[in-house]
């Protein structure tokens, strides 16, 4: 089962540029069925909000994502706020 840690650091993640530009928290990360990974935070957003990083980057951005639980394709692990623990 993967883990955003043990995936490639390469791998492209959606997101949204308030999260790269650090004004949202990640809160909730998905594994769709095609192994891809999301990672979004609590504000409302738009099309236009979401962008595209690194595995790597997300990591450095939020270190506390290497507590992540494996996900099966189809989950999603949720967390009410940085530094809670992660629900699958």
């Amino acid at each position: 089962m993967p883990t955003l840690k043990s995936d490639d650091f390469w791998k492209p993640v959606v997101t949204t540029r308030q999260i790269l530009r650090g004004e949202d928290a990640i809160l909730c990360v998905h594994l769709d069925q095609e192994g891809d990974w999301e990672a979004l935070g609590s504000d409302d957003f738009s099309d236009d909000d979401l962008d595209v990083c690194s595995i790597e980057e997300l990591l450095s951005l939020d270190p506390t994502l290497c507590l992540l639980p494996e996900l099966q394709p189809g989950q999603v692990a949720t967390r009410d706020e940085p530094g809670a623990p992660w629900e699958v």
